[in-house]
């Protein structure tokens, strides 16, 4: 008995837990075993225990692992491309894409802006600040086309555009997104982004393509069969900008006060968004009455008071001039 309890061997079989319980539960395993006979103790032949099945599982598991992250590798190279055409040759922050020279404009006889002028460079955020009433909306109307200066010229790319109508400008790659407008309330997040593409694409599955590009570099994928109206005030201001986006040749988005309405958090989200947009080389203009909401995401600022400009600059200039502070900022601003 003391020799047979000697020669007496333990098998330990390790459960692997990354197998899924249907699997498991599969009676194809190859168990070979030789018994533990008195003839096998004898010939001190060891126990086999061989689950070759579960080894063809195993690897079958981690090839279709392997196989799902390169598909998504594949996916987010792909929503991180070509997410918007811009012309490769104004690629370069140094290029001009938008300039206004000397423009004034009246509206019932009263003056509201006079002699504005200022550029715009490929990708870069500016900033159109001032108090209200200080002719920010006026400017905008101007650049997209709903209105034409009385005097002055507005090129984009070099192109003469202040005398063409606004259907022409937004051909050209001009998008405004107007602080009360946005999307369709009762339709979802997909359906209003479909709405615009449809325009200029006709492949439904190009169309799927570009929503599914747009939403998942945005991390917006789960608002896709969100209709507007459940939206939150950011995630609504995230999608109505998507939409305009949207523009085949989109060059410009104008974001009239984005920051408008919504809580601190809400702000900070959308200020992330505006900073993912320049990333891929859009440009953006920002008009907004309070300097502070904007100031640190924006490569450049222009400070409209009374039609005129004030001071224009990046904001740690903005913020050291007397005269900013002192008629726009508050005397009691301190940096």
């Amino acid at each position: 008995m003391d020799d047979q309890k000697k020669n007496k061997k333990k098998i330990v079989i390790k459960a692997n837990t990354n197998v899924p319980p249907k699997l498991l539960l599969k009676k194809d395993f190859i168990i070979k075993k030789n018994y533990n006979t008195e003839a096998s103790l004898k010939l001190k032949q060891k126990e086999t225990l061989i689950l070759t099945e579960e080894i063809k599982v195993n690897k079958k598991i981690h090839q279709n692992k392997t196989n799902l992250n390169n598909k998504l590798d594949q996916k987010i190279k792909i929503a991180s491309s070509n997410i918007i055409k811009l012309d490769s040759n104004n690629q370069s922050s140094k290029n001009k894409i938008l300039t206004l020279s000397n423009i004034s404009k009246s509206l019932g006889g009263k003056p509201i802006l006079k002699n504005i002028s200022f550029s715009l460079e490929q990708g870069q955020i500016l900033g159109l600040l001032g108090p209200n009433g200080a002719g920010k909306s006026t400017l905008f109307n101007l650049i997209v086309g709903k209105i034409y200066p009385d005097t002055g010229k507005i090129n984009l790319n070099g192109e003469k555009i202040h005398q063409i109508p606004i259907h022409k400008r937004a051909q050209k790659g001009i998008s405004l997104l107007e602080q009360h407008k946005g999307l369709f309330g009762n339709m979802t997040a997909y359906e209003n982004l479909y709405a615009i593409l449809e325009l200029h694409i006709e492949d439904k599955n190009k169309i799927e393509n570009k929503i599914f590009q747009l939403l998942s570099y945005f991390d917006l994928q789960y608002l896709t069969n969100v209709k507007a109206n459940n939206m939150s005030g950011g995630e609504y201001k995230k999608i109505s900008t998507l939409q305009r986006v949207c523009n085949k040749d989109i060059k410009i988005l104008l974001l009239d006060e984005p920051m408008a309405a919504l809580d601190p958090l809400s702000i900070s989200s959308i200020k992330k968004f505006i900073l993912e947009l320049r990333k891929i080389g859009l440009s953006v203009i920002i008009t907004d009455h309070n300097f502070f909401a904007i100031q640190d995401i924006l490569d450049n600022c222009l400070i409209i008071r009374d039609g005129h400009v004030m001071i224009e600059g990046p904001p740690k200039k903005i913020m050291k001039d007397e005269k900013v502070i002192k008629y726009y900022l508050g005397t009691g601003f301190k940096i």
